[in-house]
């Protein structure tokens, strides 16, 4: 990477791709203006396909507002590179002159970025076509809804676009504020965790709190379940995982037994055994307190995506390219879930993290990022279209 630097929080990243900065930045910029969530891109999706409308590429609709964009070179093959659209139910408390202007939605995830990466990446495409450039795949870029939600990517995987176009591989990247500015990393194997949503409801019977002994608590069970669920993970849970309630609704009034808890929890693993453990011990709780309080318990464990787990053969082949960029390898996977994992389900994939460099957490109402760094994903993705997958064979005879 070729930089300019006044101090390590004040890097401006200078490449062969430098002369997109004004317009990924501009981009980048009015979209962070017009956050839109789930499957509610509609602003967001027009906004974009104006831009791409003037380049000479295929638009196609894909899962309602999302859409697909192929760059044809004439090859029988292509790759595809998946961007996200949607934002976050948050408010915005930067100071930034391209703040939000949707009350309570912002991107606080860095998926203004992504897409503006993936604009400045097609017109790359566009210069090539041009210059009637010879290269070794065609290009499918894919621009998703409903990330956040984790829809989007299984509704994708759905469909039949991978076949249509004959996709030998797929890449995408993230935003991420605690590596290095314009630093580029990921890692072979398990990158990002298994994603699980938990919903714990609690049925009692209301009572005056005056006379307990006439209703069943919920809102007891519910504490009793945390507690005990908690315990169980911290004592008997070795491998490296997450299970976390962050939400409790429960109760009417101050002074009646509370008849209805619910808990929304998330949960992150890296494999099937861990994630087996914990939904069963959960289960295994839900009865002994169905049994000793008296309350009807329902645990939840249905919606859910894969851990983002990085093909190691195509990670292989493509590790030498990536000796030409700002590039590490990660130690260890994160916590952290994201639904790339799904298009990993059907498709040799790696995913990549992009450095801000800004250490300020994902779906944080402050994050925010210099668009520079945008410019090592786009080199990031150029790079990875013109390295060739191709296996070497040996003939070892009849």
């Amino acid at each position: 990477m070729d930089v300019i630097s006044s101090s390590k929080n004040d890097v401006i990243i200078e490449n062969e791709y430098s002369y997109l900065l004004d317009d990924v930045r501009k981009y980048r910029q009015d979209l962070h203006r017009i956050p839109e969530l789930g499957f509610l891109v509609y602003k967001t999706g027009a906004y974009v396909k104006d831009i791409l409308s003037k380049l000479d590429c295929e638009i196609n609709p894909l899962v309602n507002t999302g859409f697909s964009v192929f760059f044809d070179f004439g090859c029988e093959e292509s790759l595809c590179f998946r961007c996200d659209m949607d934002g976050l139910p948050i408010e915005e408390q930067t100071v930034a002159f391209y703040a939000s202007e949707h009350e309570g939605c912002m991107h606080a995830c860095g998926h203004d970025g992504h897409m503006s990466n993936m604009l400045g990446f097609a017109h790359v495409l566009d210069k090539y076509k041009k210059e009637k450039r010879e290269l070794p795949y065609n290009a499918l870029l894919i621009f998703q809804p409903a990330e956040e939600t984790i829809d989007g990517a299984e509704a994708i995987v759905k469909t039949t676009i991978f076949e249509d176009y004959n996709v030998k591989a797929i890449y995408g990247l993230h935003l991420w504020p605690m590596i290095e500015k314009g630093e580029i990393a990921s890692k072979p194997g398990p990158m990002m965790a298994r994603s699980t949503n938990v919903k714990v409801i609690f049925e009692g019977k209301s009572a005056h709190a005056g006379e307990p002994e006439k209703g069943r608590d919920a809102l007891l069970a519910a504490c009793e379940f945390v507690t005990k669920i908690y315990d169980y993970k911290d004592n008997f849970i070795r491998e490296r995982s997450i299970l976390q309630f962050g939400k409790m609704e429960s109760g009417n009034v101050r002074n009646a037994i509370s008849p209805y808890t619910s808990l929304d929890g998330t949960m992150r693993t890296f494999n099937d055994l861990t994630w087996a453990k914990i939904v069963n011990a959960m289960r295994n709780i839900a009865d002994d307190i169905e049994q000793n309080i008296g309350v009807r318990v329902y645990v939840d464990v249905s919606q859910w995506h894969p851990a983002v787990v990085n093909d190691e053969n195509l990670y292989a082949k493509i590790k030498y390219a990536l000796k030409n960029l700002d590039y590490v390898e990660l130690r260890r996977p994160v916590m952290i879930a994201e639904d790339f994992s799904c298009f990993e389900q059907v498709l040799p994939g790696v995913f990549f993290f992009l450095g801000t460099g800004t250490g300020i957490p994902l779906h944080n109402d402050h994050f925010d990022f210099e668009e520079d760094v945008l410019l090592n994903g786009i080199k990031l993705f150029d790079t990875l279209l013109k390295t060739k997958l191709t296996t070497c064979t040996v003939d070892i005879g009849s």
